[in-house]
């Protein structure tokens, strides 16, 4: 059983803010070595929300190296021609080709897979997020930290092989009835499981307002709302969107500019649990969409600012 455990925490809403990463690497079945490190995003902003997830902040990261010295001097050689898993995978694929991207680097040569799916596939649990299945299999958590997430992606991926007797990774994945994505140079594909998929027809309030500022970066633009907005009602959100030009939908689908997610959903989001919105954004997003997540707090900020 050889495979790579990833995590990254990010220090705000920007896929491409890793703050920390974790590896934990396995080979024939035991572990060979583990990896964390601490990161300084580029761009150098922790979100509340960020720092009250997984408790780093701007100064414990002021002495560490960015992510392209750390990729080029010691991730890349170890992840390439390897499989990777993650829990919610991905997210934290989507957080690896974002950095990538920033620093302009190609992207590696690998297979990746996501072990929040594998255990959908495996035990029939209320959750699934990480913390789920870690107390269902009794995993000792320390949530949000980047070393100790991929130690228990690890684990949950060992304990579903023994559970459906696969004694390799390929075997897993084939019993499991999951697919490997993959990260190639030029490209991606995106892992999968095996489901059944309900289509609804979208609707949108297709009005704007009279008076909208078309100015305004929302004028134009869709949006869908998911999760329990704290800082104003929904109808609130909805008539602060129309009025400035923006357009609402019921529904995510490939003309979604905006998925805007209430403070809790984005927590839980962080953490693995996804709403049906959220996964239908991240199935558009692995194929090439454009939609962006806007946590609630930036949400807010945009409103007022306009900006």
């Amino acid at each position: 059983m050889n495979f790579i455990a990833l995590d990254f925490e990010t220090a705000n809403s920007s896929k491409d803010s890793v703050c920390s990463i974790g590896m934990v690497e396995y080979e024939k079945g035991e572990v060979k070595r583990e990896y964390y490190r601490l990161v300084k995003p580029k761009r150098n902003y922790f979100a509340p929300i960020n720092v009250s997830i997984h408790g780093i902040r701007q100064e414990d990261v002021q002495d560490a190296n960015e992510f392209e010295h750390l990729w080029e001097n010691e991730i890349k050689h170890m992840v390439e021609g390897k499989l990777i898993i993650a829990h919610n995978a991905q997210f934290d694929m989507s957080v690896l080709r974002a950095v990538l991207t920033q620093y302009d680097l190609p992207y590696p040569m690998l297979a990746y897979n996501c072990t929040l799916n594998i255990s959908k596939k495996t035990w029939s649990l209320p959750k699934y997020n990480l913390k789920a299945v870690s107390d269902h299999l009794g995993i000792h958590l320390n949530h949000h930290q980047a070393l100790d997430d991929a130690r228990a992606a690890a684990r949950i991926f060992m304990h579903a092989a023994k559970d459906l007797n696969a004694t390799t990774a390929k075997q897993l994945v084939e019993k499991t009835q999951t697919t490997n994505g993959m990260m190639y140079e030029g490209g991606y594909e995106p892992a999968r499981r095996n489901s059944k998929k309900r289509a609804k027809k979208p609707s949108a309030y297709d009005y704007i307002a009279a008076n909208a500022d078309r100015s305004h970066p929302f004028y134009g633009s869709s949006f869908v709302l998911t999760g329990k907005l704290r800082g104003l009602k929904r109808d609130e959100a909805i008539t602060q969107i129309t009025s400035k030009g923006g357009r609402v939908q019921n529904y995510v689908e490939a003309s979604t500019n905006y998925l805007v997610i209430g403070d809790k959903t984005y927590t839980d989001y962080l953490n693995g649990l996804l709403t049906e919105k959220l996964e239908r954004a991240e199935t558009l997003l692995a194929q090439g969409h454009s939609i962006e997540l806007v946590p609630e707090e930036a949400f807010l900020t945009q409103i007022k600012e306009g900006s």
